[in-house]
């Protein structure tokens, strides 16, 4: 009886630290509903190559939208969101901006591109969130603040394309993201650098170090050694 609870245990160990890598979307999406209430939320995967329709809300003034996204290079330009109906606000949120800059932007469709100096993340899981207070927008990568597009604000609302842009009757889409878009939340409200950092901070859960990884492969090992 003692040697199975000890297995159970010296198991449990293992899959805590199973657990502990896998959680990090578990514990955003938590925060993101802890926090400033959301407009909407999209907690379900948008695959790459697989762009949907999403309505982010009746949103005006100060608003603010992040995203959880994973991409790789993609075609001339790649956009998390957004749409060319004016009643949609004609405004896109790029990972690449047009053409292959390989920086983040934002576009007012058929008005001007904005490029910004940050080089867009390649391959890795990435929280972003842009936030405008009706003036500027600012944009944050991984909890920071990464550059403002100064005298541009976010005017997205309504129908809007997610993991691409898409046209004026939202049937087409284009620029289409070359990754997945993991999570999504929209705000009618600016988020502060506070509760920005705090949300990057749920998703970003240490993984074990190597000696913590070595503890539990020696753990492994004694439970193997115990169940002989």
């Amino acid at each position: 009886m003692k040697k199975t609870c000890r297995t159970l245990f010296y198991v449990g160990c293992l899959l805590s630290g199973v657990e502990l890598m896998q959680a990090s979307i578990v514990t955003w999406q938590g925060e993101v509903l802890n926090g400033t209430a959301p407009a909407v939320t999209l907690f379900t995967t948008v695959l790459a190559g697989n762009p949907q329709v999403i309505n982010v809300g009746n949103l005006s003034g100060d608003r603010s939208f992040e995203f959880i996204y994973n991409a790789g290079i993609g075609g001339v330009s790649q956009a998390l969101i957004g749409s060319q109906d004016s009643a949609s606000g004609r405004q896109g949120l790029k990972v690449d901006q047009y053409m292959n800059t390989g920086m983040y932007g934002m576009t007012d469709f058929g008005v001007a591109d904005y490029t910004s100096t940050v080089p867009y993340i390649l391959n890795q899981d990435v929280d972003i969130v842009y936030v405008s207070d009706g003036i500027d927008t600012q944009m944050y990568l991984n909890g920071a603040l990464a550059y403002t597009f100064a005298g541009v604000d976010l005017t997205i609302t309504g129908l809007n394309g997610i993991g691409a842009a898409d046209d004026a009757t939202h049937t087409g889409f284009f620029d289409v993201l070359a990754g997945n878009v993991l999570g999504f939340a929209s705000y009618d409200s600016a988020l502060g650098p506070a509760e920005i950092a705090t949300h990057y901070n749920s998703f970003v859960i240490p993984e074990p170090s190597m000696e913590g990884m070595a503890s539990l492969a020696g753990l492994a090992a004694i439970a193997r050694r115990r169940r002989l």
